[in-house]
């Protein structure tokens, strides 16, 4: 799990990674509601940890269901963002949102009935320490949904310029799983072929005309619009029919209870 040494220079600078809320596309969409259904199918009701929460749309989906959340982030840019969007929806009083490293923050033992950590662990220069702290918030029996990039051998400029550390294989995600106290219930490479299609001809392409011109580019406009979310979310939904026979896809979607 570490990155090529063949990975492709770029001339983007380094993202600042929380100056800005992310390019909310209709992969970031799609992910999110995946990930959602996968923590509520298990879990009907409680207190849940957003783990890394980014811009914050698993917080409000989650607030939204009824749930309680707690949400991290390292980010003080991400933190303020999430605040003021809870605040506008009306949901500031079913979500605590708080700054801090994740990873390092000590959550306290047994608190949440559930977990959702979403393209973060590829961020984090201790990525098993994390995992530990979500299985030491988590009551037994509590429920991860966890999603990561997958196939270090394509880690490139992108990840780079995204911030990533790491892209994973799947004995190596689930040795960090199992050594933190997790069962694993689900671990299945998902986003072949139409996700795969999207990030190679239209994100890949779309974020790199983004990070030159500016997040309020056409492309980044585009790209959030909710024509372009509704019609590629069906796409997606169609690499469900071969979820988990292949081992191809973007990336891995794990649902793992704790011990």
């Amino acid at each position: 799990m570490t990155a090529s040494p063949h990975a492709k220079q770029s001339e983007l600078s380094p993202m600042q990674w929380g100056a800005m809320p992310e390019l909310l596309g209709p992969r970031h969409t799609y992910r999110v509601r995946r990930l959602v259904a996968l923590l509520t199918s298990a879990v009907a009701r409680g207190h849940i940890l957003d783990a890394g929460c980014g811009a914050g749309t698993v917080t409000e989906l989650l607030a939204r269901h009824g749930y309680r959340v707690t949400a991290v982030d390292g980010s003080a840019e991400f933190v303020a963002h999430v605040r003021a969007r809870l605040d506008r929806a009306g949901l500031a009083h079913r979500a605590e949102v708080f700054q801090a490293e994740f990873g390092t923050v000590e959550l306290p033992a047994g608190a949440y009935d559930g977990a959702i950590c979403g393209e973060v662990l590829e961020h984090l220069a201790d990525d098993r320490g994390a995992v530990r702290a979500i299985a030491h918030a988590l009551r037994s029996g509590g429920v991860l949904a966890l999603s990561v990039p997958a196939d270090p051998e394509r880690f490139d400029w992108l990840d780079q310029w995204a911030g990533h550390e790491r892209r994973y294989d799947e004995s190596g995600l689930r040795t960090i799983l199992e050594d933190a106290g997790f069962e694993i219930e689900l671990l299945s490479r998902w986003g072949f072929p139409f996700m795969t299609l999207y990030e190679r001809f239209v994100q890949r392409p779309g974020l790199a005309t983004a990070a030159k011109q500016g997040e309020g580019h056409l492309v980044a406009r585009a790209a959030r619009s909710a024509p372009a979310v509704a019609a590629f979310g069906a796409l997606f939904s169609l690499d469900r029919c071969v979820e988990g026979r292949l081992p191809l896809g973007t990336g891995f979607l794990v649902r793992a209870r704790r011990r």
